[in-house]
């Protein structure tokens, strides 16, 4: 089932057990996904932003109501493929993962050889380690096939997992 919430469209696949929630475009005034937990919670609720292009504050407080009110109602809240917009308002805004567990986001890197700049996919499981001491992870370009670099400040945007239970 896809419905549209303001600018953002939400795709919500699953039952009670486990649900998938898909999200994408603008996550803003516009948007009262805050008020869609009841409707939304399973046992298991995984959510992928990853078409998430934009949230600004009223967005995020939306987003912290949602994820308050799925846990409110026992559901285990799992983030995957978080858009760097969201990573950013994590490590922001403490509440902004409230207990929600992120499997994977996106990093923006850029590849020194040939200039590739890239929203690069990270899982956090075998890599958690090595974040937590604020090293990024090793990622090929797609273009050249050289190391890439984290395009960012790693003690920034690695901080979410240093107060995650990721």
């Amino acid at each position: 089932m896809s419905e549209r919430l303001g600018r953002l469209e939400a795709r919500v696949e699953g039952d009670a057990r486990a649900r998938r929630v898909v999200l994408r475009g603008k996550l803003d005034e516009t948007s009262p996904i805050g008020g869609r937990a009841g409707d939304w919670a399973a046992a298991e609720v995984t959510i992928d932003t990853a078409e998430v292009v934009f949230i600004n504050s009223i967005g995020v407080r939306e987003w912290m109501r949602l994820l308050r009110g799925l846990t409110d109602r026992g559901a285990r809240v799992r983030l995957e493929r978080c858009a760097e917009v969201i990573i950013e308002q994590i490590n922001m805004i403490d509440e902004a993962l409230g207990q929600a567990e992120v499997l994977s986001f996106h990093a923006p890197y850029q590849c020194p050889e040939c200039g590739l700049e890239a929203s690069m996919l990270i899982e956090v499981a075998p890599h958690a380690a090595a974040m937590r001491r604020m090293e990024a992870p090793v990622m090929a370009c797609p273009d050249c096939g050289k190391e890439m670099e984290l395009f960012e400040i790693p003690e920034k945007f690695f901080s979410f997992l240093t107060h995650s239970s990721s």
